[in-house]
Formats: C-alpha cells, sequence, structure tokens
C-alpha cells in the first residue's frame, strides 16, 4: 500500500477512535456545578472560579514521591479495562451488490439495565466506499469509517432491547467488507 493512503487510513483511524474515546470520557464525566455542559475543570481554582495562581518564578523541586491519591477519588479511565462487560453489540453485513454499488443491514442490541441515547454503529470499510441512503438511522463517513446514529424521532435504545431492519445503501467500486464494529 503506497505511504500516502497508509497515512490517510491511519489518521481516519486514529480519528474515529479518537471522537469514540472522547464521547466515552462526555458520558462518563457528567459536568460541574455552575458549569453547564462542561467538563471538570483542570486547576482546582479554576473550578472554584477564581484565577488560577500565577507561575512561580522558578521551577519547583521534584518531590521525593509521588503524591498520595485520595482513595475517594474517581477513576476516569482513558480505555475502557479489558474486564469491563460491553454495553452493547453491533453487526453490519452485506445483504446484497450490483456493479458499482451494494445494500448492506444493520442490528444494535443494548447489553445494559440502562436507556443508551444517542446510540451508534461505527465500522470500517474500503476507502471509495460511500452510503447514499439509510433508513431506521442516520448515516455518516468519513474516509474508511462508516457510521449509523439512532434516529432523530427515536434516540433511545431501551434496556435490553435491540434495533433490527437497520439499513444502508451506497456505491462501492468491489463489494465492501465492514470489519472493526463497534457500537455505543
Amino acid at each position: 500500500m503506497p505511504r500516502a493512503k497508509t497515512t490517510t487510513l491511519l489518521g481516519a483511524a486514529s480519528l474515529g477512535t479518537a471522537v469514540a474515546l472522547l464521547a466515552a470520557a462526555c458520558l462518563a464525566d457528567p459536568p460541574e456545578a455552575g458549569r453547564p455542559g462542561g467538563h471538570a475543570a483542570a486547576h482546582p481554582a479554576a473550578a472554584a472560579g477564581a484565577s488560577p495562581p500565577a507561575a512561580p518564578s522558578s521551577p519547583p523541586a521534584a518531590p521525593s514521591s509521588p503524591p498520595a491519591v485520595p482513595s475517594s477519588s474517581p477513576a476516569h479511565p482513558a480505555t475502557p479495562s479489558a474486564a469491563a462487560s460491553p454495553r452493547c453489540t453491533a453487526t453490519v453485513r452485506l445483504a446484497e451488490t450490483w456493479p458499482g454499488g451494494y445494500r448492506a443491514e444493520a442490528t444494535i442490541e443494548n447489553l445494559t439495565d440502562e436507556p443508551m441515547r444517542g446510540w451508534y454503529i461505527q465500522w470500517t470499510f474500503p476507502l471509495g466506499t460511500t452510503i447514499t441512503q439509510a433508513w431506521k438511522g442516520t448515516h455518516m463517513v468519513s474516509g474508511p469509517i462508516g457510521m449509523i446514529h439512532a434516529p432523530e424521532q427515536d434516540p433511545v435504545l431501551a434496556p435490553g432491547a435491540a434495533v433490527t431492519g437497520i439499513g444502508f445503501v451506497g456505491a462501492a467500486p468491489e463489494p465492501p467488507a465492514f470489519t472493526e464494529v463497534s457500537c455505543g
């Protein structure tokens, strides 16, 4: 594969991963009081509404041991742990093809006992593959990453429920393969 295509593919995949991690962090970290829709301030003084202290004129001495972390502080890992159970399961499969085009079907199931608001299914497929129309969801494509979002009129997936019959059609030089399927 030429270097430019590899770089583009890796950049798009990294972008998709970054978006997914950012969305997960926003869902896991509730907004602070007085900061509607925002996340915790980077500095405690900023969280209290005060200005952060001025930077010292000389660098502080390195501590002899790492500072203790209070046991009551919430943990927000950057990536989910391997032991964590999945929130959902999703499939994307090729249903039919014709010269220059295809139709695919997708499903998503909520595995939790909580409603999933604004659910999505995401996957990778070959560059040059497009989605021209979707049903039971809103479609989006960015490079090799395709996504179906919950439809605006029905954005909540009830606990234990599944959405089947999600579909989309598009153009592709060859019948596409759908890989790295994820959901949230």
